[in-house]
């Protein structure tokens, strides 16, 4: 099926753009794809929903500096909360502090786990502050 569809979209690259721009001009939200200018508030915006629907928005957090880190993100990376936001034995907050880059591997490897080892560097880098 696979070989099927990809001959397919090969043999009809008229259609395939034409079907394109019409998705892209009902759904204008869809362009916000990694490298546009956009993209960085897309995924603040559902970072900021999930935290709020978790209920672990700090009330303390400085949204400049969340979405600077947004804003900076390299494009290889993604953010990484270092205590998660929904953990089974820790769970963490929407803050700059809680933010990291990760590669989408190691992000993934991670998922709702937290080491007790990082909070050490986490306790040394808070106190620094």
């Amino acid at each position: 099926m696979k070989k099927f569809s990809i001959a397919w979209y090969q043999a009809n690259p008229e259609y395939v753009k034409a079907q394109n721009e019409i998705y892209d001009k009902k759904y204008p939200a869809h362009w916000n794809r990694k490298g546009s200018s956009n993209y960085y508030k897309t995924k603040l915006a559902a970072h900021n929903l999930r935290a709020k629907r978790l209920n672990r928005l700090a009330a303390w957090r400085d949204e400049a500096k969340i979405e600077q880190i947004f804003k900076d993100c390299p494009l290889d990376k993604t953010i990484h909360h270092d205590f998660p936001l929904c953990g089974e034995f820790i769970c963490g907050l929407q803050h700059e502090l809680n933010l990291r880059y990760l590669t989408l591997s190691e992000n993934a490897s991670l998922g709702n786990k937290f080491t007790p080892r990082r909070s050490i560097i986490y306790r040394a880098t808070i106190s620094l502050i």
